[in-house]
């Protein structure tokens, strides 16, 4: 929530912005490029983040909706909305996103309202609301899924509809149904099917039992919420809370751009580009700073025993942690070669290719005796156990000039561009901005717009 605020976390400085405190509008909390922001927006997101923070202040909330309002028109017009929204693993399409969030953080604010109201429909529930359901069987059924699904079984390596399986989906009626605020419409199969995710999809093409109805319930479940709250607080201030969600989405889209976010480092080109043009100067000061980040084991020197099976394991492990000497311990179970050695596998060095005992002795931390490991062998081979104990351990860094610094560095230095860079966007739209404030939704003092008398 108000990721344009903190971007991700990280703190910005202040965007001073020509702030004015003309507007005395009750249903308005802001004017921004003289466009509304309206209070029932701020007051519900506000409630929002009082779940999470009871000291979370409205002023803040109220910052940040202005910061993401014009953060996001600007990356609509720059970027796109198709384009910033594509591709960035949402399972649904934007819209249905938008409509789901919306009614869920509606449902967990106004949850005994929607409830009375729910009490008073025909019957006491969403069937109150249904004018008609045509019976979900019958071979005119089962042909018109074959026409939009094909034939059960088919192999698929895609779920969307092309433009002639569209137009039978939507020429199927599911459900006919009449809102308590006088809306009335029908949701198709088309309408049914876009709202789902693949999960969803699959199960319409694999004609699971009762998906389809479940499904056209759960769409007017969702209608009957957003109808509930337009009649209560008006169309205008839910066009504008949903609005505040959809600013959400594209603000955390103009992060992932910049690569700022989870799961975002690799798969952002601007990232990319900024980490391939990290000269080997910068590369090598940012190594120089940041020495601790290299760190690795250079080489420990280890002691092991193997048994081949898992009962004389777990007895040496047993012995090991009463207290009994890895040496003696090695020499009564092991079963390798070097027993008579007390399982002395000296100096193993991290250079070069390393068999996965070398490995399991590098993953352990000195002193301590690990569990026993059943050893990756084949379904053919004779499965046996290893207990490693690292006796000392010499850490070194790694130099410079390794691909993994230069790989590290780059990324560090491009993400550092990437949130000057987004944070210079942000401090532009805002300082550009007209923006009226109502001061009476201040309850404390503005720490993201830098107010000017």
């Amino acid at each position: 929530m108000l990721a344009a605020v903190a971007l991700a976390g990280i703190a910005l400085p202040p965007a001073t912005a020509a702030v004015r405190y003309g507007l005395d509008d009750p249903a308005l909390a802001a004017r921004i490029d003289a466009a509304p922001l309206h209070a029932f927006t701020v007051d519900t997101l506000w409630r929002q983040a009082r779940l999470a923070d009871p000291q979370a202040a409205r002023a803040a909330t109220l910052e940040g909706l202005v910061a993401e309002r014009l953060l996001a028109a600007s990356a609509r017009a720059q970027w796109g909305e198709a384009a910033l929204l594509t591709g960035q693993g949402v399972a649904y399409a934007h819209d249905v996103a938008l409509d789901d969030q919306l009614a869920a953080l509606l449902r967990s604010l106004y949850k005994t309202e929607l409830e009375q109201a729910l009490a008073q429909l025909p019957g006491g529930s969403l069937d109150g609301l249904v004018v008609a359901e045509p019976a979900i069987d019958g071979a005119a059924m089962a042909a018109t899924f074959d026409a939009v699904f094909g034939k059960p079984g088919a192999l698929r390596l895609d779920y969307s509809l092309t433009a002639a399986q569209a137009q039978h989906a939507k020429a199927m009626p599911v459900l006919a149904y009449r809102l308590p605020g006088g809306g009335a419409g029908t949701l198709s199969l088309y309408d049914i099917y876009r709202r789902q995710n693949v999960q969803g999809r699959i199960a319409l093409h694999m004609r699971q039992p009762g998906a389809l109805k479940q499904q056209a319930r759960q769409a007017l479940g969702v209608l009957a919420v957003l109808d509930w709250a337009g009649s209560r607080f008006g169309a205008a201030a839910l066009a504008d809370l949903r609005r505040a969600l959809s600013d959400q989405a594209v603000t955390l889209a103009v992060q992932r751009l910049h690569g700022i976010g989870a799961d975002t480092d690799s798969g952002s080109p601007l990232l990319n580009q900024l980490a391939a043009q990290a000269d080997s100067d910068a590369i090598r000061a940012y190594y120089d700073q940041h020495r601790d980040e290299f760190r690795r084991i250079d080489k420990v020197r280890a002691r092991h025993v193997r048994t081949h099976d898992e009962a004389a394991a777990q007895a040496a492990y047993a012995a090991l942690k009463g207290g009994a000497d890895f040496a003696s311990v090695a020499r009564k179970f092991s079963m390798a070669a070097d027993a008579a050695q007390g399982g002395d596998l000296g100096w193993i060095d991290a250079s070069g290719k390393t068999s996965w005992l070398q490995q399991l002795a590098f993953a352990q931390p000195p002193g301590t005796v690990s569990r026993p490991v059943r050893a990756p062998v084949g379904p053919q081979d004779k499965a046996y156990w290893e207990i490693v104990l690292v006796e000392q351990r010499v850490d070194g860094v790694q130099p410079p000039e390794a691909e993994s610094v230069r790989y590290v560095a780059s990324r560090a230095i491009a993400r550092r561009s990437a949130i000057a860079q987004l944070a210079a966007l942000r401090a532009r739209v805002v300082r550009e901005a007209d923006i009226e404030l109502n001061r009476s939704l201040l309850d404390a003092p503005l720490r993201v717009l830098e107010a000017r008398p």
